[in-house]
């Protein structure tokens, strides 16, 4: 709020509209959280290997192929230098997967 419209409110409703403006922060951010936590259901694992260099990743996501996805891009994002190579690292099987 502008320091004009404050000077026209009492303290009490000051205060009450910090209140309701807390406490609407305070379930956004616990409805993030939750989401959040929700959202990891299932945690893969998957080892890439390309020209030599090894990665492996553990990644979690709400499905079984949103996990496996998620370790694969980060895996090879650690080995691949490039778009093409990333492209092509992403096209190959992975050397080990597992998820839980």
């Amino acid at each position: 709020m502008s320091s004009a419209a404050s000077r026209g409110m009492s303290p009490g409703v000051r205060k009450i509209a910090g209140w309701a403006a807390f406490l609407l922060f305070a379930a956004l951010a616990g409805y993030v959280v939750l989401s959040t936590l929700s959202a990891g259901r299932v945690r893969c694992e998957v080892e890439m290997v390309m020209e030599g260099r090894t990665a492996t990743v553990t990644a979690r996501g709400a499905t079984e192929a949103e996990a496996l996805r998620a370790a694969r891009t980060g895996a090879c994002a650690r080995i691949a230098f490039g778009r093409t190579e990333n492209i092509r690292c992403l096209d190959t099987p992975p050397l080990r997967a597992g998820c839980e």
